[in-house]
């Protein structure tokens, strides 16, 4: 039977399941821009034993974090085998979403990595955590330039994407076929819900009003949703918010066509009115003025040269 098989050949493995502690990429030296991703490190032992696996390529695993229930996972690429042993480095937003990051939860928890192979995906659904991201002029295509970076999406992540020097967090909403696959050289369609927190500004009316509406019908009732309550005080703030802002920009808009340049009055140091002259007093500079008298002029008074002269011819 062990002719038949081969003398000394096992079943090649195809499952790759190792335990690490996990640490922040950008602790890795030279590697600090290795956050716009989702790429991560393994040690070269690591390598070794994937090379003696059939495993598809490119390489993509799935994280788990067993310590947390329900257990929470995500799905990634890989950039090297460089890690030391036992331990792996994996991009912050990605510790974020596993719950390997934020208060009271120190760097150097046991992540669990799995190999995995994923279909392609075609569909794929964003959600912005933050109106912020409506300053992008062409989102589509920065997400896809960032989308670059990546290998997998998986359903329910929160992404990072940087952009103009600020980081903007993405839901994923929806990944098609399935809730994780690849988008390796994929031909992806994209789309965006609207961001957490936006509302239109027609819609918001529409709201205002029926919520009045609603506040008058109910007031026979004997209990009231207190949260409704809050919810339609808000929406009218924001409907007075925006009258009165109007309101502000006609009063800028009247004064601004109503202003005449240079037409004030001008004021005298010395108080009285500018162009009109008191009569009533009299200022140094109205004063007749008398010609100083020469020191030649006594002489000339005895008409000494007065004579008419005579030529000599």
């Amino acid at each position: 039977m062990l002719s038949q098989m081969g003398w000394g050949m096992l079943p090649t493995p195809h499952l790759f399941i190792e335990q690490y502690r996990v640490y922040q990429i950008a602790m890795k030296e030279g590697k600090e821009d290795k956050e716009k991703g989702d790429k991560i490190i393994l040690p070269s032992s690591a390598f070794e034993k994937l090379a003696q696996m059939d495993i598809s390529y490119p390489m993509q695993f799935e994280l788990t974090n067993e310590s947390e229930y329900p257990v929470k996972r995500t799905h990634v690429g890989v950039l090297e085998f460089t890690a030391n042993e036992g331990q792996c480095f994996v991009p912050y937003w990605i510790m974020e979403n596993l719950n390997f990051a934020g208060p009271g939860k120190p760097e150097g928890g046991i992540i669990t990595v799995r190999n995995v192979t994923l279909p392609l995906a075609n569909f794929l659904k964003f959600r912005p955590q933050s109106v912020d991201f409506l300053d992008i002029s062409n989102p589509k295509a920065v997400l896809e330039s960032t989308l670059r970076n990546f290998s997998c999406m998986t359903k329910g992540e929160i992404i990072s994407l940087h952009y103009n020097g600020k980081i903007y967090k993405l839901e994923v909403v929806d990944v098609k076929p399935q809730d994780a696959c690849s988008i390796v050289e994929a031909d992806v369609k994209v789309d965006f819900e609207a961001p957490v927190g936006y509302k239109e500004p027609e819609k918001l009316r529409d709201e205002v009003v029926n919520s009045s509406a609603s506040i008058t019908h109910n007031t026979d009732a004997k209990k009231v949703d207190e949260e409704e309550i809050e919810k339609q005080r808000k929406a009218s703030n924001m409907k007075l918010l925006a009258e009165a802002r109007a309101a502000r920009e006609k009063q800028l808009r009247e004064q601004t066509a109503a202003y005449i340049p240079f037409a004030g009055k001008g004021t005298r140091v010395d108080g009285k009115v500018k162009g009109v002259e008191n009569h009533n007093e009299t200022s140094p500079t109205t004063q007749p003025r008398v010609p100083k008298k020469s020191k030649w002029s006594k002489k000339n008074t005895a008409g000494k040269w007065s004579g008419t002269g005579n030529t000599l011819s």
